[in-house]
């Protein structure tokens, strides 16, 4: 390997160290308690270093999101290639988005950024465009299999298949976040568990569309 090819591949471990290690604090304290120099000492680097990679917290909070977007993309993929309908198809999706909230719920809870940063968001930043960008081709997915589904029989005609994907874009990752976020601050007083709630909102969402 050349020294170019290390320093590349270096650079990339470095920046996998820091995004884990912002990960680890947001997740212990809070977004909006962690600060930067938190992130570098959790990465054992110098707050300096930390600031050649990512120019600030916001950055790396989109970078969070981008990441947990991208495994609801890889998610949406693998389960949408399953079922010949489209209904099937969208069946399968819910199914494995109950999967993904009990086996890595941490990733929902970024979701919420999509609020808190409204107004990077609006002003185009490049951290922020690539999520956006993200954002929309899933929700193209979504309206690829509901159009699908409504040719097919499978789902109802008298649907709108770009505004039942915005709902679900917005509706989903938001309420299974908010639900975890609730049930973390009521706990034992909870009439439901998370998952319960979550398996009904799908039920909702999927008999909707019959």
């Amino acid at each position: 390997m050349g020294i170019r090819e290390r320093k590349v591949r270096e650079k990339k471990q470095r920046r996998e160290v820091i995004i884990n290690a912002a990960k680890t604090m947001f997740l212990q304290k809070g977004i909006e308690h962690t600060t930067m120099l938190d992130i570098a000492r959790k990465a054992e680097l110098s707050k300096a270093a930390l600031y050649l990679y990512f120019r600030s917290k916001e950055e790396l909070t989109f970078e969070m999101l981008y990441i947990s977007f991208t495994k609801i993309n890889d998610l949406i993929q693998e389960a949408g290639s399953r079922g010949s309908k489209g209904y099937d198809k969208l069946k399968h999706i819910s199914e494995e988005f109950r999967k993904f909230y009990k086996k890595q719920p941490e990733y929902i809870y970024f979701t919420f950024v999509l609020e808190r940063y409204a107004d990077s968001i609006s002003a185009g930043d490049p951290a922020t465009e690539k999520c956006m960008l993200l954002i929309e081709h899933i929700k193209e997915r979504i309206i690829t299999l509901l159009r699908l589904g409504i040719d097919d029989g499978s789902i109802r005609q008298d649907l709108d298949a770009e505004k039942i994907a915005a709902l679900f874009i917005h509706m989903v990752p938001i309420f299974m976040q908010r639900i975890t976020t609730m049930h973390q601050i009521l706990g034992k007083n909870s009439t439901y568990k998370p998952d319960e709630l979550i398996e009904e909102m799908f039920t909702v969402f999927l008999n909707s569309l019959k």
